[in-house]
């Protein structure tokens, strides 16, 4: 019995399966290394502001010291994934493909599953890119 996951697999594709969705599985890795890596960058940004906003504030305590050392735990966490991930893509074999648009189908924002597929360009890194304005934000208060 095969897992919903592996059904988005194939090995060396036909010539009737070759679609724009069917891509080798090492892009596709190398998508996702690249999305963990802009999170990892982000969760870093997250911090920074985090930290100077209790320490302005003149709340900082043993608790917040614990949570921000769990964040560099996720910052460090993310970036030994998708350094994993660009090892894992180097070492798949040229001929394995896999159906990156199935396996994007669940993926809530449309902007992410096209970069994981590869119908979209690699997002710019989190360091460098600008909010564009889009996705809403409502503060409450």
């Amino acid at each position: 019995m095969s897992s919903p996951a592996a059904s988005h697999l194939s090995p060396r594709s036909s010539a009737a399966d070759t679609a724009s969705a069917d891509r080798p599985l090492g892009d596709t890795l190398d998508a996702v290394a690249s999305e963990v890596t802009d999170l990892a960058i982000i969760s870093d940004r997250l911090q920074a502001l985090i930290s100077a906003a209790l320490v302005a504030d003149g709340t900082t305590n043993a608790d917040h010291m614990r949570e921000f050392q769990a964040i560099d735990l996720l910052v460090q966490r993310l970036h030994g994934v998708a350094a994993f991930l660009v090892a894992l893509a180097r070492e798949t074999p040229s001929e394995w493909r896999a159906n990156a648009a199935a396996a994007a189908a669940d993926v809530a924002l449309t902007d992410l599953a096209l970069r994981l597929t590869g119908a979209a360009p690699a997002p710019i890194e989190a360091e460098e890119a600008e909010l564009d304005g889009s996705g809403d934000l409502e503060l409450f208060g």
